[in-house]
């Protein structure tokens, strides 16, 4: 039975990887999808192209709301390509197998029982099912902290660009050309509001997908503040200048904040780590010195 089984995972693994290397050289030689990259698709075959995807993500067992959920949920990390989905789930499938084909193999090589080596690949599976939802996971943390501590500097050069006589739309183009290299995530944020404002969004819906893209407060707190002064006619500049400031109070109450919770923080390791050393250089030549001196009255 464990013979089977492990020939049915390495033949599972093994095809996996050799359909994924097929699949992405036959999309390098493949003459149509290069003249639809060149041409960028026309809307028919977008259609094509989508009913396809939405035929393989029913295969699947996921809906398109579920689809959905999840391209916000890789978009929020940085992954916005067509295929993001896709890969995202063929890389849980992946590890899964890869994983459980590991955990297998342990289980030979210690000679654990069927019972035991059912449970290490069932475990194994787990694990490689949900290594990609923790690395996606740790990617949206790390760039909405970037992200975050960007943004008061954004605002800062932002009230500079509208007071200089600049509109909006071109302050922020200008900061994202200044900012490309020194706060990459937010630049590529604010080029792509850029480029829905061009195709004919609305300003105020372009924020709200900024809003949800990031996830980020102090941009859902930016897009309310453009919205509402678009609609009551406000000085934009004064009021993303008492932004800049609320948001900067902010950043530095949080930085306080951390610094304050560094001293509990450190309890665990001084307890843990430093305090047993400390006793027994302290305390061991004077334990040494009264067991020696108790041993010689004992004598």
């Amino acid at each position: 039975m464990i013979v089977y089984l492990i020939t049915g995972f390495a033949f599972l693994a093994f095809f996996l990887i050799f359909f994924v290397i097929l699949y992405f050289l036959s999309r390098r030689k493949d003459p149509v999808a290069l003249r639809l990259k060149g041409l960028k698709g026309s809307e028919e075959e977008k259609e094509k192209i989508a009913l396809s995807f939405k035929g393989t993500m029913d295969l699947l067992g996921l809906s398109s709301d579920q689809t959905k959920g999840t391209r916000m949920w890789l978009a929020q990390a940085g992954y916005r390509r067509p295929s993001s989905v896709s890969n995202y789930y063929g890389a849980r499938l992946s590890g899964a197998l890869f994983m459980g084909l590991l955990g297998i193999l342990v289980g030979v090589f210690f000679h654990f029982e069927a019972p035991v080596i059912f449970l290490t690949a069932f475990a194994g599976i787990l694990v490689g099912a949900f290594i990609p939802r923790i690395w996606v996971g740790h990617k949206i943390a790390q760039r909405r902290w970037e992200i975050r501590r960007s943004v008061p500097n954004m605002l800062d050069l932002m009230v500079v660009c509208v007071e200089a006589g600049l509109s909006l739309n071109a302050a922020m183009q200008k900061i994202a050309e200044e900012t490309s290299e020194t706060h990459r995530h937010l630049s590529e944020e604010l080029n792509l509001v850029n480029q829905e404002i061009l195709i004919g969004k609305t300003r105020a819906e372009a924020f709200r997908n900024l809003a949800r893209r990031t996830g980020v407060e102090e941009l859902r707190t930016l897009a309310v503040m453009l919205i509402q002064t678009d609609k009551l006619g406000t000085s934009i500049a004064n009021s993303l200048r008492v932004l800049a400031d609320s948001l900067r109070v902010r950043r530095r109450q949080m930085a306080e904040e951390s610094a304050h919770k560094i001293s509990v923080k450190l309890v665990f390791p001084l307890v843990l780590l430093i305090l047993p050393e400390l006793l027994v250089i302290l305390l061991g030549p004077a334990l040494i010195t009264l067991f020696k001196t108790f041993s010689g009255m004992a004598k």
